[in-house]
């Protein structure tokens, strides 16, 4: 699902059984969307949740006839490492509230990645969003582009088993 005006973002929905669905991620965060009959993959950075990502594929899967109860959020970067000033920083404080802006373990200006992603989720209906993943930055069991300039992408996939 990718917004009409936004960079590009990407998610992918499906209600079909075996079916996989993938997004690949370094710091952005994977989020992994759980229904009743259908599952949904986002990469949610700071353009994404701008562009409204999340909501898009919200939306595709309530196109489905379900509704995610459900989301789980994977490794991605976080406020302590994620330093992120200026405008763009200002529009996601108005878009999704305080608690979005941070300081690094540097005292430097932050984004909170997490913080946006569970505000977009919360605003799209899902209460339920669980979060037991690490720093993209901190830990080297994870890809990090922006701490240590690396190629490599994590892969997020989810998929319904047949009934």
């Amino acid at each position: 699902a990718q917004p009409n005006n936004a960079q590009p973002t990407n998610a992918a929905v499906t209600a079909t059984a075996g079916c996989p669905v993938v997004v690949r991620t370094a710091d952005c965060a994977p989020i992994v969307l759980v229904g009743e009959r259908s599952v949904g993959v986002v990469h949610a950075g700071w353009r994404g949740l701008l562009g409204g990502v999340v909501e898009h594929a919200v939306a595709a899967m309530i196109a489905l006839g379900d509704h995610p109860r459900a989301a789980h959020l994977g490794p991605c970067i976080r406020v302590g490492c994620y330093e992120f000033d200026g405008p763009e920083l200002a529009e996601l404080v108005a878009r999704y509230g305080p608690q979005v802006q941070g300081t690094t373990t540097q005292g430097t200006p932050a984004m909170d990645l997490p913080a946006a992603a569970r505000a977009a989720l919360q605003e799209a209906g899902i209460a339920a969003v669980h979060d037991t993943s690490g720093c993209t930055a901190c830990d080297t069991r994870w890809y990090s582009h922006r701490a240590r300039g690396e190629a490599g992408r994590l892969a997020t996939l989810a998929w319904l088993e047949d009934a």
